[in-house]
């Protein structure tokens, strides 16, 4: 038989383990809304939570009581997460959500001095030679077009000749 101290130091863990499960949705929130994103992602983010609050009722249940299941426990993981949320929840949440901004426009101009060197290799050599290319691109067709005369000079002129030889041959009659 359990004594009534132990069943208030079981209480009072999966409380403590309450107050977790509802630092780690705020997290989770916070995390969400800063990628704003949708279908698998979400999804994956959904399982995250629910493994993180998993562990957390695992190991709350198990370290105080062995694993004994009462209603005291489930009680005090619900009093536990609406006293996070009612005392320290929306100031967590605007301080989650403030830290993930931060960290997006930390790695948005990280990611920015990362292309950097990129964007001068790119502005300063490949684009000037990709120029230069397409314009000797349309030089040489032109070239190519300019060569090709003589050819289609003689070509026109096999094409006529019978016609050429034969108005030659029909004036000489007359």
């Amino acid at each position: 038989m359990e004594t009534v101290q132990f069943q208030i130091f079981v209480f009072s863990i999966t409380v403590y383990g309450g107050i977790i499960i509802g630092l780690v949705y705020d997290i989770y929130r916070a995390a969400k809304g800063a990628h704003k994103s949708k279908g698998l992602f979400t999804s994956l983010w959904d399982i995250l939570f629910l493994l993180f609050t998993l562990l957390i009722a695992v190991w709350a249940i198990f370290s105080s009581n062995y694993g004994d299941l009462r209603i005291y426990v489930f009680i005090g993981f619900i009093v536990g997460f609406f006293l996070y949320e009612r005392i320290i929840g929306k100031i967590a949440v605007a301080f989650f959500a403030y830290i993930f901004q931060a960290m997006r426009a930390s790695l948005k101009r990280g990611s920015r001095l990362i292309v950097l060197p990129f964007r001068f290799l790119w502005y300063f050599i490949v684009r000037p030679l990709y120029i230069i290319k397409e314009f000797f691109k349309i030089k040489i067709i032109k070239a190519k077009k300019i060569a090709l005369l003589p050819k289609k000079l003689l070509r026109d002129m096999k094409k006529y000749y019978k016609l050429i030889i034969k108005r030659d041959n029909h004036k000489k009659d007359e």
